[in-house]
């Protein structure tokens, strides 16, 4: 996740946050984070989301830890930036590889590589969920 790039971030002002939260892309990091880095089953985890500030999303069929959606977009952006730590952060904002344009005309065209996009984290997640149940 070697894309991370906090000076571009607090330029654009969380325009990617502001618009569409990542998710936590590796099942065992975002483990490791939240629970020790003990397995987590699923009913656990519909469990314990709301009081972490989180959410589950649906990748096509495959329910994927997310931050929580708010008004402004991601409920972990405040004026300050991103609540969480890097090393806490979801997987795919932290991938995102920024682009200058972003900067120029105020709209995200940054972009995630290939390991962090919607079908390799859903099936990321769907081995973690069928290991799990």
């Amino acid at each position: 996740m070697e894309a991370f790039d906090p000076q571009m971030c607090s330029q654009c002002r969380g325009l990617c946050c502001q618009s569409h939260p990542g998710v936590w892309a590796d099942p065992h990091r975002f483990a490791s984070i939240f629970f020790g880095g003990e397995r987590v089953v699923l009913e656990r985890l519909r469990r314990e989301l709301p009081e972490l500030g989180l959410t589950l999303r649906d990748y096509s069929g495959v329910p994927v830890p997310a931050p929580q959606p708010g008004p402004g977009g991601c409920s972990l952006l405040s004026e300050q930036g991103c609540s969480l730590s890097p090393e806490q952060r979801p997987c795919q904002c932290l991938a995102l590889i920024p682009s200058i344009e972003t900067l120029l005309d105020g709209e995200v065209r940054c972009h995630l590589p290939g390991p962090y996009t919607y079908g390799a984290v859903r099936e990321r997640w769907r081995a973690y969920w069928a290991v799990s149940a």
